[in-house]
């Protein structure tokens, strides 16, 4: 079964706040909920917060060199852990 790809807009990110805000609305709509920090992120990936449970999901993070340059590397190579321990892909462009 093809997965369903949720897609960020790293243009919209120039905070942690707004990592999360994006990721909600992407998952689960304007104003969406899908975390406000990574142990709750990787609950929002285990499925139950808008994601498909009857088929896989990926994200697509683009233009996530825009958002790097505002999060800073650490952040960034922490949501690449979150996404890689729960098994869920998680593209940069």
């Amino acid at each position: 079964m093809k997965p369903k790809v949720y897609r960020l807009d790293g243009r919209k990110i120039k905070s942690v706040k707004d990592f999360y805000r994006e990721i909600g609305r992407s998952v689960n709509g304007r104003g969406g909920y899908f975390g406000a920090n990574l142990d709750a992120l990787a609950d929002c990936l285990r499925g139950g917060f808008g994601t498909p449970d009857d088929r896989p999901f990926e994200v697509d993070w683009d233009h996530s060199e825009s958002s790097q340059r505002h999060l800073g590397g650490a952040f960034v190579d922490a949501v690449v852990e979150v996404f890689d321990e729960e098994g869920i892909t998680l593209r940069l462009r």
